[in-house]
């Protein structure tokens, strides 16, 4: 499998808040990951963290609300062990040193060296693999170019989409989908019914809702599995049904079987 293709079946959260930076290493990865996820400083690095569930972490190491150490710090402590990269401007041994404890896999010294960032993602997908048939197995059985994956993204959300209005009155707002490795992940955001909506309103209905949408998803994916399993062809089931009514998302994973 190409360098490239393996690059394709990422996604990486950037967090960064200088403007200028950003952007230049936005446009980047953009041609070159699965997915590019964006966050402002070190609190929203933990949003954006918790809402897309990245493969790696590129992050600043100075920034106004947290340090890009402090936000790894806050990720460890709740058991995630993303894989990391550190950029800064600053080159001292003492946060050398923090960022070892951490099991940070790469330090960047801004400006950032593309070439040498490139290498980097390469070199902690390839470690990924030797441990890990998420990324390689479906390639081997399900191989896609860029622009079919991109197709077959676009469809799973079109069938997602009308599942949603089928089963719970109502679509998205906005219904990401990726495919990567053994898992299909779509994300749906604003999805919540009038009623559910006036439930929270007046008062802290969270765990209800959350336990209303699951049960519903429960007992209809056997639906949109099967919807799934004849658009790519492969036997699918869903392992995974994430509800969170107070950030407004949802999140389902997809397992490729075969």
């Amino acid at each position: 499998m190409e360098d490239l293709n393996i690059l394709q079946n990422i996604k990486i959260l950037y967090v960064e808040d200088e403007r200028i930076t950003k952007n230049q290493v936005f446009r980047f990865l953009k041609k070159r990951v699965g997915k590019v996820v964006l966050a402002e400083n070190g609190e929203d690095g933990i949003k954006k963290f918790i809402e897309y569930k990245p493969d790696i972490i590129i992050t600043d190491l100075i920034m106004p609300d947290m340090s890009g150490i402090e936000m790894l710090r806050k990720i460890r402590n709740d058991g995630y062990k993303c894989p990391c990269i550190i950029t800064s401007a600053l080159s001292d041994s003492k946060t050398i040193l923090e960022t070892v404890d951490l099991k940070i896999e790469k330090y960047l010294i801004k400006p950032i060296d593309v070439d040498a960032l490139v290498k980097s993602l390469k070199d902690i997908v390839s470690e990924e693999l030797e441990c890990s048939e998420n990324l390689l197995v479906i390639n081997r059985q399900f191989i896609l170019t860029d622009d079919k994956k991109s197709e077959l993204e676009l469809e799973i959300r079109n069938v997602y989409s009308r599942y949603l209005k089928k089963v719970t009155g109502k679509g998205a707002k906005i219904i990401q989908v990726f495919i990567k490795g053994k898992e299909i992940e779509i994300l749906s955001k604003e999805n919540l019914t009038a009623i559910e909506e006036n439930l929270l309103l007046a008062g802290e209905n969270f765990k209800a809702i959350e336990i209303i949408r699951k049960t519903v998803y429960e007992h209809t994916k056997v639906d949109i599995e099967k919807q799934i399993a004849d658009l790519i062809n492969r036997n699918v089931t869903i392992k995974k049904i994430e509800i969170c009514p107070k950030e407004k998302y949802e999140r389902i994973i997809v397992h490729v079987t075969n």
